[in-house]
């Protein structure tokens, strides 16, 4: 069994532990029925609705605080908050990317307004996107940071005029509850 686990620059740390009563074989048999157990759920098109991700984090900018699902994998990057009828506004996303770079955007599939906070290496702030628009029809509208991005979050959109975020601002990625 895999849990992530994050240093304080959202690395990952993995620790591998496996149940000693189990086999590998009998984990593997177990896990096979319990996912037969669970039904599918998707969209009225036919598409995999967006269930939250497992891993989350407090990521804090100005003392405000969003529990925020963690995209660390590529599949887990891409398929974003797609699909989602609702963001809690205490609520967001926080991409991790395995390095600097312009990381673009697009509100594909999406739902709900966002605002999309670009934040570099040292945490700081690049660029805010603010309300981006679910995209109604292709070509998509592409949102792009000012300047190298690490991390990008998205909380629901109108919160960072809200809290009077701006380009600057120090996040801070806080350690998971106990327990978690």
């Amino acid at each position: 069994m895999r849990r992530r686990r994050y240093n304080a620059d959202m690395t990952i740390a993995f620790q591998v532990s496996r149940p000693p009563l189990l086999s590998r074989w009998s984990a593997s048999a177990l896990l096979g029925v319990a996912l037969c157990a669970v039904p599918a759920t998707r969209s009225a098109a036919g598409e995999p609705r967006g269930a939250p991700l497992a891993d989350h984090r407090p990521v804090c900018i100005r003392g405000v605080c969003f529990d925020t699902e963690i995209a660390v994998t590529d599949a887990e990057r891409s398929r974003g908050l797609m699909y989602r009828d609702a963001l809690a506004k205490d609520h967001g996303m926080l991409f991790v990317f395995p390095g600097e770079g312009l990381h673009r955007f697009w509100m594909k599939n999406t739902r709900i307004e966002l605002d999309i906070i670009f934040i570099a290496a040292d945490r700081r702030v690049v660029s805010i996107s603010h309300r981006a628009q679910p995209c109604r029809k292709e070509p998509c509208d592409l949102y792009s940071p000012e300047g190298d991005a690490a991390y990008v979050l998205e909380i629901a959109g109108g919160l960072a005029t809200g809290y009077g975020f701006v380009a600057g601002d120090l996040v801070e990625f806080r350690e998971t509850a106990a327990g978690r």
